[in-house]
Protein backbone atom coordinates (compact mmCIF):
# COMPACT_ATOMS: atom_id res chain seq x y z
CA UNK A 1 0.00 0.00 0.00
CA UNK A 2 1.33 3.44 -0.87
CA UNK A 3 1.87 5.89 1.91
CA UNK A 4 -0.03 9.16 1.69
CA UNK A 5 0.83 12.36 3.53
CA UNK A 6 -1.32 15.25 4.60
CA UNK A 7 -1.01 18.66 3.05
CA UNK A 8 -2.19 20.84 5.90
CA UNK A 9 -4.04 23.86 4.55
CA UNK A 10 -4.62 26.12 7.51
CA UNK A 11 -4.08 29.68 8.63
CA UNK A 12 -2.39 28.31 11.75
CA UNK A 13 -0.98 24.79 11.69
CA UNK A 14 -2.24 23.75 15.13
CA UNK A 15 -5.69 25.27 14.80
CA UNK A 16 -8.51 22.76 14.47
CA UNK A 17 -10.70 25.23 12.62
CA UNK A 18 -10.61 25.75 8.89
CA UNK A 19 -8.19 22.89 8.27
CA UNK A 20 -8.50 20.71 5.21
CA UNK A 21 -6.56 17.49 4.78
CA UNK A 22 -5.53 16.64 1.24
CA UNK A 23 -3.63 13.45 0.48
CA UNK A 24 -0.56 13.65 -1.73
CA UNK A 25 2.52 11.64 -2.61
CA UNK A 26 4.32 14.72 -3.90
CA UNK A 27 5.85 15.79 -0.59
CA UNK A 28 8.03 14.49 2.22
CA UNK A 29 6.77 14.64 5.80
CA UNK A 30 8.76 15.55 8.92
CA UNK A 31 7.66 15.53 12.57
CA UNK A 32 9.46 17.40 15.35
CA UNK A 33 9.63 15.82 18.80
CA UNK A 34 10.52 18.04 21.76
CA UNK A 35 11.97 15.90 24.56
CA UNK A 36 14.02 18.61 26.28
CA UNK A 37 12.65 20.34 29.41
CA UNK A 38 15.01 23.23 28.71
CA UNK A 39 13.18 24.06 25.49
CA UNK A 40 9.60 24.49 26.75
CA UNK A 41 8.60 25.62 23.27
CA UNK A 42 10.24 25.00 19.88
CA UNK A 43 9.64 26.96 16.71
CA UNK A 44 10.56 25.13 13.52
CA UNK A 45 11.61 27.08 10.45
CA UNK A 46 11.93 25.42 7.06
CA UNK A 47 13.67 27.63 4.50
CA UNK A 48 13.19 30.60 6.91
CA UNK A 49 9.40 30.10 7.19
CA UNK A 50 8.03 29.31 10.67
CA UNK A 51 5.97 26.13 10.39
CA UNK A 52 4.77 25.66 13.96
CA UNK A 53 2.79 28.71 15.04
CA UNK A 54 2.97 28.93 18.83
CA UNK A 55 5.64 26.22 18.92
CA UNK A 56 6.03 22.58 19.94
CA UNK A 57 5.75 22.15 23.72
CA UNK A 58 7.98 19.95 25.86
CA UNK A 59 6.94 16.27 25.72
CA UNK A 60 4.91 16.73 22.57
CA UNK A 61 5.33 16.35 18.82
CA UNK A 62 4.29 18.56 15.95
CA UNK A 63 1.83 17.50 13.33
CA UNK A 64 3.60 16.04 10.30
CA UNK A 65 4.90 19.00 8.29
CA UNK A 66 4.91 18.67 4.53
CA UNK A 67 8.21 19.53 2.92
CA UNK A 68 8.94 20.08 -0.74
CA UNK A 69 11.46 17.51 -1.98
CA UNK A 70 15.08 18.54 -2.27
CA UNK A 71 17.59 20.30 -0.06
CA UNK A 72 16.00 22.34 2.75
CA UNK A 73 17.40 24.45 5.55
CA UNK A 74 15.83 23.75 8.95
CA UNK A 75 16.27 25.95 12.02
CA UNK A 76 15.05 25.13 15.54
CA UNK A 77 14.70 28.09 17.88
CA UNK A 78 13.16 28.96 21.23
CA UNK A 79 11.65 32.19 22.56
CA UNK A 80 14.14 34.43 24.35
CA UNK A 81 12.53 34.93 27.76
CA UNK A 82 14.90 37.81 28.54
CA UNK A 83 13.96 39.74 25.42
CA UNK A 84 10.27 39.20 24.59
CA UNK A 85 9.52 38.92 20.91
CA UNK A 86 12.96 37.56 20.02
CA UNK A 87 14.31 34.04 19.64
CA UNK A 88 17.43 31.99 20.37
CA UNK A 89 18.58 29.59 17.66
CA UNK A 90 19.92 26.36 19.13
CA UNK A 91 20.03 23.94 16.19
CA UNK A 92 20.39 24.21 12.42
CA UNK A 93 20.14 21.56 9.73
CA UNK A 94 21.69 23.11 6.61
CA UNK A 95 21.00 21.40 3.30
CA UNK A 96 18.88 18.62 4.81
CA UNK A 97 17.65 16.38 1.99
CA UNK A 98 14.02 15.28 1.64
CA UNK A 99 12.54 12.83 -0.84
CA UNK A 100 8.94 12.45 -1.95
CA UNK A 101 6.75 9.91 -0.18
CA UNK A 102 9.07 9.58 2.81
CA UNK A 103 8.67 10.44 6.47
CA UNK A 104 11.17 11.33 9.21
CA UNK A 105 11.25 12.58 12.78
CA UNK A 106 13.69 15.15 14.16
CA UNK A 107 14.25 14.81 17.90
CA UNK A 108 15.79 17.15 20.45
CA UNK A 109 16.74 16.13 24.01
CA UNK A 110 19.16 16.86 26.88
CA UNK A 111 22.60 15.30 27.00
CA UNK A 112 23.88 16.23 30.47
CA UNK A 113 22.81 14.86 33.85
CA UNK A 114 22.66 18.30 35.45
CA UNK A 115 20.67 19.89 32.63
CA UNK A 116 23.31 22.47 31.76
CA UNK A 117 25.14 20.78 28.89
CA UNK A 118 24.40 21.05 25.18
CA UNK A 119 21.16 19.91 23.64
CA UNK A 120 21.25 17.16 21.03
CA UNK A 121 19.25 16.78 17.84
CA UNK A 122 19.05 13.85 15.45
CA UNK A 123 16.87 12.62 12.62
CA UNK A 124 15.08 9.28 12.40
CA UNK A 125 13.62 7.51 9.39
CA UNK A 126 9.93 6.64 9.77
CA UNK A 127 8.65 3.46 8.14
CA UNK A 128 4.93 4.16 7.95
CA UNK A 129 3.96 1.17 5.82
CA UNK A 130 0.76 -0.49 6.95
CA UNK A 131 1.21 -3.01 9.82
CA UNK A 132 0.34 -6.67 9.36
CA UNK A 133 -3.40 -7.33 9.71
CA UNK A 134 -4.34 -7.45 13.40
CA UNK A 135 -1.17 -5.64 14.47
CA UNK A 136 0.04 -2.14 15.32
CA UNK A 137 3.60 -0.81 15.09
CA UNK A 138 5.49 0.77 17.99
CA UNK A 139 9.01 1.99 18.70
CA UNK A 140 10.63 3.21 21.90
CA UNK A 141 13.07 6.11 22.27
CA UNK A 142 14.90 6.32 25.65
CA UNK A 143 15.52 10.08 25.53
CA UNK A 144 15.27 10.78 29.27
CA UNK A 145 18.27 10.53 31.58
CA UNK A 146 18.27 7.36 33.68
CA UNK A 147 21.16 5.88 35.64
CA UNK A 148 19.62 2.40 35.55
CA UNK A 149 18.31 0.32 32.61
CA UNK A 150 14.57 0.37 32.01
CA UNK A 151 11.87 -2.07 30.94
CA UNK A 152 8.89 -0.91 28.90
CA UNK A 153 5.74 -3.06 29.18
CA UNK A 154 2.85 -2.73 26.73
CA UNK A 155 -0.25 -4.05 28.56
CA UNK A 156 -3.17 -4.58 26.18
CA UNK A 157 -6.16 -3.24 28.10
CA UNK A 158 -8.73 -3.72 25.33
CA UNK A 159 -8.34 -7.50 25.62
CA UNK A 160 -10.24 -7.67 28.90
CA UNK A 161 -10.94 -11.41 28.78
CA UNK A 162 -7.28 -12.44 28.74
CA UNK A 163 -5.04 -9.38 29.18
CA UNK A 164 -1.64 -9.81 27.55
CA UNK A 165 1.55 -7.80 27.42
CA UNK A 166 4.81 -7.32 25.56
CA UNK A 167 7.96 -6.04 27.31
CA UNK A 168 11.04 -4.38 25.84
CA UNK A 169 13.83 -5.05 28.34
CA UNK A 170 17.02 -3.33 29.48
CA UNK A 171 16.64 -0.05 27.60
CA UNK A 172 19.39 2.48 28.29
CA UNK A 173 19.62 6.20 27.68
CA UNK A 174 20.47 7.03 24.05
CA UNK A 175 23.55 9.05 25.07
CA UNK A 176 25.33 11.65 23.01
CA UNK A 177 25.82 9.44 19.93
CA UNK A 178 22.45 7.75 19.36
CA UNK A 179 22.18 4.78 17.02
CA UNK A 180 19.63 6.31 14.64
CA UNK A 181 19.24 3.14 12.56
CA UNK A 182 18.27 1.09 15.62
CA UNK A 183 16.05 3.83 17.04
CA UNK A 184 14.21 4.17 13.72
CA UNK A 185 13.05 0.55 13.82
CA UNK A 186 9.52 -0.49 14.84
CA UNK A 187 8.14 -3.73 16.20
CA UNK A 188 4.66 -5.13 15.69
CA UNK A 189 2.37 -6.06 18.59
CA UNK A 190 -1.27 -7.21 18.64
CA UNK A 191 -3.74 -4.45 17.79
CA UNK A 192 -5.67 -2.86 20.61
CA UNK A 193 -5.51 -0.20 23.30
CA UNK A 194 -2.56 -0.26 25.68
CA UNK A 195 -1.31 1.05 28.97
CA UNK A 196 2.45 1.45 28.65
CA UNK A 197 4.46 1.12 31.85
CA UNK A 198 8.02 2.34 32.34
CA UNK A 199 9.75 0.23 35.00
CA UNK A 200 13.14 -0.21 36.58
CA UNK A 201 14.65 -3.13 34.66
CA UNK A 202 13.93 -6.54 36.15
CA UNK A 203 11.35 -5.21 38.62
CA UNK A 204 7.68 -4.29 38.80
CA UNK A 205 8.49 -0.78 40.06
CA UNK A 206 6.50 1.53 37.78
CA UNK A 207 8.16 4.89 37.16
CA UNK A 208 5.69 6.36 34.66
CA UNK A 209 2.82 5.38 32.36
CA UNK A 210 1.18 6.47 29.12
CA UNK A 211 -1.57 5.06 26.88
CA UNK A 212 -1.93 4.03 23.25
CA UNK A 213 -5.33 4.10 21.59
CA UNK A 214 -5.39 2.39 18.21
CA UNK A 215 -7.66 3.54 15.40
CA UNK A 216 -9.88 0.76 14.02
CA UNK A 217 -7.32 -1.73 15.31
CA UNK A 218 -4.43 -0.14 13.46
CA UNK A 219 -1.82 2.51 14.12
CA UNK A 220 1.86 3.41 14.24
CA UNK A 221 3.21 4.92 17.47
CA UNK A 222 6.39 6.33 18.98
CA UNK A 223 6.79 5.98 22.76
CA UNK A 224 9.59 7.90 24.47
CA UNK A 225 11.02 9.00 27.78
CA UNK A 226 12.03 12.57 28.58
CA UNK A 227 13.41 14.49 31.54
CA UNK A 228 15.45 12.86 34.25
CA UNK A 229 17.41 16.06 34.96
CA UNK A 230 17.17 18.35 38.01
CA UNK A 231 13.67 19.79 38.29
CA UNK A 232 12.16 17.38 35.75
CA UNK A 233 11.37 13.79 36.72
CA UNK A 234 11.65 11.00 34.19
CA UNK A 235 8.42 10.94 32.18
CA UNK A 236 6.86 8.69 29.55
CA UNK A 237 4.92 10.02 26.56
CA UNK A 238 3.72 8.84 23.16
CA UNK A 239 2.28 10.09 19.90
CA UNK A 240 0.50 8.46 16.99
CA UNK A 241 2.31 8.83 13.69
CA UNK A 242 -0.17 7.15 11.35
CA UNK A 243 -3.02 7.08 10.60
Amino acid sequence: MKLFFYIMIAAVLFSSCGKENVYSNDFAAVTFLNASPRTPSINVLIDTIDQTGTGVAYRSASLPLNVRPGSRNIVLRTPNLLVPGTFITYATFPAENFETNTSSTIVNYDTSANGTGPLKTFRLTDNLTTPTAGKIKVRFLPLGRSITPLDVTFLRTSNTATPDSVTITNQTYVGTTPNTAALSAYMEIPAGNYTVKLKTAGTQTVLATTTLVSVVNKGIFTVYTAGGIPGFSLGLSSFRQFP
